[in-house]
Formats: C-alpha cells, sequence, structure tokens
C-alpha cells in the first residue's frame, strides 16, 4: 500500500472523510504514527537485504549502502563465507586476509521514513494492516474515555497481529553459527 492508501485506511477507520482537505489536515500526524508503526514492526521483523560494496584495503565502508544498517548479516564472495568484524566505527568492517574486490553484504535494515503520497513501506503487504491500525489506535487514545476505550481495542489487535509476525518467516529451517 502506497502512504496515501494507508492514510485514506486510517481515516476511514477514524470515521473521517477521505477528501483531499481532510487528508492534508490529517498527513503530518497520521504520516508521523504510521512512520512509528513501521519502525516497531522493523524490530520484529528484521527485514533484510544484500546488496554488494567495494573491498578496499580490507576494510568496507557500510555507509555506502543505500539503507541504513542495523546489523550486518554476512558477507560473501563467489558464494564463499568471509569473516569479518568491525573496526574503528560501526560504519567500518574489517574483513582479514581477503583480496580486494567487490563483496556481497548480507544485512538488516532500517526502512525509510514515510514522506510522500507514493511511498511504500519497504515490509511485507500483509503487515500494512496492522500500521493503519496503530494509527487509529494512536489517534483514538488522544480523546475522551469512550475513545481510549477503542483505541485500546486497537493496540491489543496491534499486539496481535505483531506477535503472528516473525522474522524467520520464509527461510530455512537449519542454522548454522558463524563468526562467533
Amino acid at each position: 500500500m502506497t502512504l496515501k492508501e494507508l492514510l485514506t485506511g486510517a481515516l476511514l477507520q477514524l470515521d473521517r472523510g477521505t477528501d483531499a482537505q481532510t487528508l492534508e489536515s490529517w498527513r503530518d500526524k497520521l504520516t508521523r504514527y504510521l512512520n512509528d508503526a513501521m519502525i516497531d514492526l522493523t524490530s520484529e521483523l528484521q527485514p533484510r537485504r544484500s546488496d554488494t560494496l567495494t573491498l578496499t584495503d580490507g576494510v568496507l565502508d557500510l555507509a555506502n549502502l543505500p539503507r541504513n544498517v542495523v546489523k550486518v548479516i554476512a558477507l560473501s564472495r563467489a558464494g564463499t563465507r568471509l569473516p569479518f568484524y568491525y573496526g574503528a566505527s560501526t560504519e567500518l568492517l574489517r574483513v582479514p586476509a581477503v583480496t580486494d574486490g567487490e563483496v556481497l553484504v548480507t544485512y538488516r535494515y532500517m526502512p525509510p521514513a514515510l514522506k510522500v503520497d507514493t511511498d511504500v513501506p519497504e515490509l511485507p503487504e500483509w503487515s500494512h494492516g496492522a500500521m493503519i491500525g496503530y494509527a487509529v489506535g494512536r489517534e483514538r487514545a488522544s480523546g475522551d474515555a469512550g475513545s481510549i476505550a477503542s483505541a485500546r481495542a486497537c493496540f491489543e489487535l496491534y499486539n496481535a497481529a505483531k506477535r503472528m509476525m516473525r522474522a524467520h518467516r520464509g527461510e530455512l529451517d537449519a542454522y548454522a553459527i558463524e563468526n562467533r
């Protein structure tokens, strides 16, 4: 879902209009709530991706990756795993006894914040409904006593959905501990 679709879904659940003026007046607040939900879900889902970096003098600069790195999971070259350790800063990885060149970096990342109508959260499509529920709950939590009961229900549904999410969904069943 795009940011505009997420905003429209939240406004519909809040019994607000979805015309352009209403959408614009709620945009900043609901976008902030949706981004908060995305950050929270990221800690649960632990999204991963792999990108190529150039190894220079045994050092990889993680700042050159397209996303903000949460944790490097693996380095490989031609299907062979490479050992690594962090250098002087958390943005530098040392790769001992390996010649310079291209290295595939697999890492957990923080998705970029939603800003414009066409932005799509970099989380699985099936988790977008939970983001809407969180935004609705946050808005209702700032209301009167009746709204707070409704907010509690929204948060219970959100937390139930979050408990069902697994970071390892779709991955192998057996793992090897490497880089101890």
